[in-house]
């Protein structure tokens, strides 16, 4: 399929093509980003974690108001997302599939009771390049704190992470290096981030007001369950990672992707490393994956 809009996609449980889906013009979903989502990669071992990937999307839910009782279902969530891989005949592919809910209130900031919502599910083939390492610009926009909006849920507006990133893409990098308010380093504007100094792993903490990916929880399951190595979550300043041995991003769709350049500064790199860490998570879905 050259042109998108010919793709189908799910809108409230039904498959319609890209180009004729609709969702409601009057919503607070459209009006504030009231709503959120959920990314996963698809490929040939499946879906990674699912479960846990609904488990966010429903928390995010409650947080928006959304009573347990109109809560998503997991096996009919998968049952949708698979009906509509196979519409687009998409079963052979590597895949980027979203989960977007948003909600359908209109009386502005009062509350709803028992708010409608309207469910949109895309999917998207994608061309990795994980091979390609990753250059870093460190960006003006800082992560917002936590006690502002829940930092590990994935809620619709996330405007400063789209204004990192665009921040470092017109400065010809590939992700821009996010810090807190505080100075310390927090994550990538759409992944998170570890460094290696020696035998021990470093990666920002909970602290640090960081979204803390799927991805990266089972990477750092991987390095002290097998690699036996020691992890340390904490606060860091940016200057830490030029005395790094290797830096990489971990991310569901790019899973471990290496830092090459920060800032115009090459990092070291270590690709043996990397390339280990990658095949035992090839394992470890090859072992859980649905």
């Amino acid at each position: 399929m050259s042109d998108s809009s010919d793709q189908f996609i799910n809108v409230n449980g039904k498959i319609t093509k890209m180009g004729e889906g609709t969702i409601p013009a009057v919503s607070s979903g459209l009006y504030y980003g009231a709503g959120c989502f959920e990314t996963l990669r698809y490929d040939d071992f499946g879906f990674f974690r699912f479960s846990e990937h609904i488990n966010r999307l429903n928390r995010g839910l409650s947080y928006l108001g959304v009573s347990e009782s109109e809560l998503l279902d997991e096996n009919d969530l998968l049952e949708q997302v698979c009906h509509l891989i196979k519409r687009n005949q998409f079963e052979n592919e590597t895949l980027r599939i979203r989960i977007q809910i948003s909600l359908e209130e209109t009386k502005g900031y009062h509350r709803d009771e028992n708010p409608d919502s309207f469910q949109v599910i895309t999917c998207q083939k994608i061309t990795l390049q994980n091979s390609n390492a990753a250059t870093l610009k460190t960006s003006k926009t800082r992560v917002i704190p936590d006690v502002c909006r829940p930092s590990d849920l994935k809620l619709s507006n996330m405007l400063h992470y789209r204004q990192a990133f665009r921040e470092a893409a017109d400065a010809g990098a590939d992700d821009a290096l996010m810090l807190t308010t505080g100075g310390f380093m927090a994550e990538c504007s759409v992944a998170n981030l570890f460094w290696k100094k020696g035998d021990s792993i470093f990666t920002p903490s909970t602290d640090c007001d960081i979204l803390p990916g799927l991805m990266r929880k089972a990477v750092i399951e991987l390095l002290e369950e097998k690699f036996r190595m020691n992890l340390v979550e904490g606060r860091f300043k940016p200057k830490q990672l030029l005395k790094a041995d290797a830096i990489w991003l971990t991310n569901s769709i790019k899973e471990v992707q290496a830092v090459e350049k920060i800032d115009g500064t090459v990092c070291k790199q270590e690709p043996e490393f990397l390339k280990q860490l990658s095949s035992e998570l090839e394992k470890l879905k090859q072992e859980e994956n649905l």
